[in-house]
C-alpha cells in the first residue's frame, strides 16, 4: 500500500528564536507522494538530532516504525483467506 498524496507543513522556532518553516509536497520534481514522505521523516530526524535530542529522536521513529511494522501484519492478516 503506498500514498497516493502527501504533503506537511513544518514551523519551529527555537529556544533562541530561530524560525524555521518548510512545506512538503508532490511536484514536478518529487511526484511520488511515498517519497515526500520519507524526506518529511528525514527532515523530521535532522531536526532532533540538530536540536539536541539525537537518542530520543532515534527511539521515537523505532517506536513508531515497530508500532506501523505490527499494524501492517495485522492488516495483512484481515486480508488473508481463511481457507488458506
Amino acid at each position: 500500500m503506498g500514498l497516493s498524496k502527501f504533503s506537511a507543513n513544518i514551523a519551529y522556532t527555537s529556544d533562541e528564536g530561530c524560525k524555521y518553516e518548510s512545506k512538503f509536497k508532490q511536484n514536478p520534481s518529487t511526484p511520488e507522494a511515498d517519497k515526500v514522505l520519507l524526506d518529511t521523516i528525514e527532515h523530521l530526524a535532522w531536526m532532533g538530532a540538530v536540536g539536541g535530542q539525537a537518542d530520543a529522536t532515534k527511539e521515537a521513529f523505532e517506536r513508531g516504525h515497530k508500532q506501523g511494522v505490527d499494524r501492517r501484519a495485522y492488516l495483512d492478516g484481515l486480508n488473508k483467506d481463511p481457507q488458506q
